[in-house]
């Protein structure tokens, strides 16, 4: 799994059909997306755009149609520019994702306004585990706190009183950035390229992730000063299945897993 499929799981809250997350959670996907494209070496950060470096095919077939995209839009987007563009049908995308790989089952029904509500049936809690214990590890993907924290998350992967101290670490990790440890692609890029080209992919992703981070920030700043009329939709107690967006209905492609609509980018709806 990717940094947004981790993610995403992190965000399910189990036994409540709901993801959590609200809005933020979309443009942090797409935030996850440019982080695992930096760390298998294809894209960098320019000055003033982001850069594609490396046109190599990409084995997941949703970073393969960003990379993509990234590769062709005239002129090269900024990062601004990029995240602020995130379609709203991004979350739903990583739903099908993990719904196609049996990880979640979701329903999905209108209401009689002709609303699209989505439940969290199920999640598998084992994999969910496995990823939070990862996340809180001495080996946890920083990268992966940093975005869980920017969403406001943590007491989600960790609740109540029993996970105070795991909330303590996760946001120490967050505030240390991915220098402290690098992110699992930047570890297997070290085994097959020289240790000295690892370090400089290692330090350009800190870099980037810390670039990334601080743009979401300012995006949730926005928000919530009604900047582009969505800080409704960022209320902390995070969003029922209704809250998905009223808008889709029903699967789209553009992901690893075979898909069932479409293709492209991820910028079809549901």
């Amino acid at each position: 799994m990717g940094t947004g499929d981790e993610l995403v799981l992190v965000a399910v809250e189990p036994g409540k059909r709901r993801l959590r997350g609200g809005e933020r959670l979309r443009f942090a996907l797409r935030a996850a997306e440019l982080v695992d494209l930096l760390a298998l070496g294809r894209i960098a950060m320019g000055e003033r755009a982001i850069e594609v470096v490396d046109r190599t095919r990409v084995e997941d077939r949703r970073l393969g149609n960003v990379l993509h995209s990234l590769g062709t839009t005239v002129p090269a987007p900024d990062l601004k520019g990029w995240l602020r563009a995130t379609p709203r049908s991004l979350t739903y995308e990583y739903l099908s994702r993990l719904e196609d790989r049996k990880l979640v089952r979701v329903r999905r029904w209108r209401d009689r306004g002709g609303r699209s509500h989505h439940d969290i049936l199920f999640v598998d809690v084992a994999r969910r585990r496995e990823v939070l214990a990862r996340l809180d590890g001495e080996d946890g993907d920083p990268a992966l706190a940093s975005l869980v924290q920017a969403v406001g998350l943590a007491h989600v992967a960790y609740p109540g009183l029993r996970g105070r101290a795991a909330r303590r670490r996760l946001a120490a990790r967050a505030d240390a950035g991915p220098a402290g440890s690098a992110a699992p692609a930047v570890r297997d890029a070290a085994r097959a390229v020289h240790e000295q080209e690892a370090a400089i992919l290692a330090a350009g992703l800190d870099t980037f992730s810390r670039r990334v981070v601080g743009e979401l920030a300012d995006l949730y700043s926005d928000f919530r000063t009604g900047g582009v009329g969505l800080g409704h939709d960022l209320d902390s107690r995070g969003w029922s299945g209704g809250d998905l967006g009223g808008h889709h209905g029903g699967h789209h492609g553009g992901h690893d897993g075979g898909g069932h609509h479409g293709g492209g980018d991820g910028h079809g709806g549901w």
